[in-house]
């Protein structure tokens, strides 16, 4: 699985696991244990895989004893603060938590930029200006908050500060200043950023050109010096490791013996060691292993980020290089041709203090890994005495007894033996199977150029070509001797990357659960029933115990409980109150209330009214008298 899977299964704490881990810390508390509770969870969560407790990720055990004894195991565990099998978890830990996003650290970094220079940023851009004096005030700000984001020097540097006053006066006159103060928000934000990337630029050409080295530093240079520093200090943790790594493997491959006819390897130990020696060294060897395996992806990093900083300088150079030829032969520098030139100069300039701020962070995750190795104990002396007189091989001369050498078969029960080619991914960190599971845990590598074989989807590789002849017969009983194993050696689980075996072994306790059958296909057409299970949900169901717990309280404390108010009628009914008749003197209307249109009717000529004919005599009579007085 991928770290993005051990993060979400193995870090984030499960609710149903929540009042354990509080009995834990109590114990760790009571009995005097260092603890940090992104720890705490990290072991119960592997703890949690072993099916004997009854405690799966996804569920709870209702056993008490179940309880007490993973309690128990997890406290166990967490007491050994200075053994291999904790220091390895603290280092699993460290290293998924922290292990990088190359954005990330970049947004993280300029998150925290954002976060100091807030209070300056929010002066500059929403206090009004009225004076020449607020005015001048505002500038003296911007002019701080160009150094601080630029990374253009120390503000408290008046040379600094004087050689970006002239920057920004060369890119800005007196109207431009006045037209600033007078814009809104979001507009000053705008104009401020493309202020900050020109003056920037102006003053990485400056530099260039000879013109000003007052306060900046010279960050190709110091990348190449911090890039070589960090590449030196991986190399030398490294050869450190695999010093110890060349010593424990010896030793413990001088206490083994292979016995081919059975098909299995014999431990032999000298008097004076016992079974709990091996068994130290054995996780002492998976600590330093563990240990090279995350300094190889840091040196891993640090060789893709030198690729991307040689990248930048050229681009960097180039960039100068135009800039020069564009102002070499002019008195004036045409401000619509050169200003964006001075802009992809300082966008290359971030990206040299992104790969500063990757390099401190390849630092800080490698001295933390070499602390935790240090704190462990001591077992030099012990390794040296189950040593003996044998001398101390190298991975490169145990890869060389077998040079030459194929894995054959005479006849392929499980497995097909396939060759390696780069980029494969081998199960087990290229480690043998067979050892794992034959020696209880011993880290032998595996000769990939003998060829691996292919078990279903997945790649094994082996130490000696007969180990791959018993590995065909039956894989299921190795893997799950392996699986057994990373049970009771938690840290294997992250270690060897096979917590999803683990998890699918949980509740298995035989070899039967890796059997997987090919699934048998054929052309068919079928007609699904629509709802082929009637639907039935219960409204009332709870499926947490504490809310019927919760819900039996209530009704206890309601028992208890009697009503003060009065009756004021012996009835056998509820009092209510009756609806009572009421009607309205309103006009009814289903539609819009608007008037509504009658159709017309022609109504029949009749005789005319008397008193239209009164009205008629009293008209001509007085139209007559007028007529006669004229």
């Amino acid at each position: 699985m991928t770290s993005n899977h051990l993060k979400t299964y193995l870090l984030e704490p499960n609710a149903n696991l929540k009042p354990l881990f509080y009995e834990i810390v109590k114990q760790c508390e009571r009995k005097n244990i260092r603890y940090d509770k992104h720890l705490v969870t990290f072991v119960m969560n592997l703890v949690s895989l072993d099916p004997q407790f009854e405690i799966y990720m996804e569920t709870l055990s209702a056993d008490r004893r179940n309880h007490d004894d993973f309690v128990e195991e997890c406290v166990q565990r967490l007491s050994e603060d200075r053994s291999p099998a904790l220091v390895t978890l603290k280092m699993q830990l460290y290293f998924l938590e922290n292990f990088f996003n190359r954005d990330e650290v970049v947004d993280k970094h300029m998150r925290n930029l954002q976060l100091k220079t807030a209070h300056l940023l929010k002066e500059i851009t929403e206090n009004d200006v009225i004076t020449k004096d607020e005015q001048e005030e505002i500038f003296n700000k911007i002019i701080v908050d160009i150094v601080l984001h630029m990374g253009l020097g120390n503000p408290d540097n008046k040379d600094v500060i004087g050689e970006t006053m002239k920057a920004l006066n060369s890119v800005m006159s007196r109207s431009d200043k006045a037209k600033f103060v007078t814009l809104d928000r979001k507009d000053r934000l705008l104009a401020l950023k493309d202020i900050r990337e020109i003056v920037c630029g102006i003053r990485i050409f400056n530099k260039h050109a000879g013109n000003s080295t007052n306060g900046m530093s010279d960050l190709p240079r110091v990348l190449d010096q911090s890039h070589d520093s960090t590449k030196s200090i991986l190399q030398i943790t490294l050869c450190e490791i695999m010093d110890k790594v060349n010593l424990l493997t010896s030793a413990l491959n001088s206490s083994i013996a292979y016995d081919l006819r059975n098909r299995t390897i014999v431990t032999l130990l000298p008097e004076n060691i016992s079974a709990d020696d091996l068994d130290n060294l054995k996780d002492l060897l998976v600590m330093y292993r563990q240990h090279e395996v995350y300094t190889r992806k840091l040196i891993d990093e640090l060789a893709l980020i030198k690729f991307n900083i040689d990248t930048c300088n050229q681009e960097y150079n180039s960039k100068l290089i135009k800039i020069h030829e564009s102002v070499q032969y002019r008195t004036a520098i045409p401000t619509d041709r050169v200003f964006p030139k001075f802009s992809e100069l300082t966008r290359i300039w971030l990206q040299f203090q992104n790969y500063i701020y990757l390099l401190s962070e390849i630092n800080q995750i490698s001295n933390t890994l070499t602390n935790l190795t240090e704190r462990c104990l001591s077992f030099d002396d012990l390794a040296y005495r189950l040593l003996g007189e044998c001398q101390i091989h190298t991975d490169i001369d145990r890869l060389n007894k077998t040079k030459g050498k194929r894995l054959l078969m005479s006849v392929e029960n499980a497995c097909e033996v396939v060759t390696y080619t780069p980029g494969m991914k081998v199960e087990l960190l290229k480690f043998c199977v067979w050892h794992l599971a034959e020696a209880n845990g011993v880290l032998m590598p595996g000769n990939t150029d003998m060829g691996v074989c292919q078990h279903q989807k997945d790649f094994y590789a082996f130490n000696i070509p007969e180990a791959a002849v018993f590995f065909d017969e039956d894989p299921d009983i190795y893997i799950f001797k392996i699986v057994t194993l990373a049970r009771k050696k938690i840290q294997l689980i992250a270690f060897l990357d096979i917590f999803y075996k683990v998890q699918t072994a949980y509740n298995s306790h035989s070899r039967e659960v890796f059997r997987l059958k090919a699934p048998v296909t054929c052309e068919q057409e079928i007609q699904t029933e629509l709802h082929p299970v009637p639907s039935n949900i219960d409204r009332q169901y709870r499926w947490n115990i504490w809310d019927l717990r919760r819900e039996a309280i209530e009704l206890t404390n309601l028992r208890m409980k009697r009503t003060s108010s009065s009756q004021t009628a012996k009835v056998k009914h509820t009092q209510v109150y009756l609806p009572k008749n009421q009607g309205t003197q309103t006009k009814v209307s289903r539609s819009t209330e608007t008037e509504e249109r009658r159709p017309r009717i022609k109504k029949p000529e009749t005789a005319p009214s008397p008193l239209q004919v009164y009205s008629m005599t009293v008209e001509e009579f007085h139209s007559a008298t007028v007529n006669r007085m004229k």
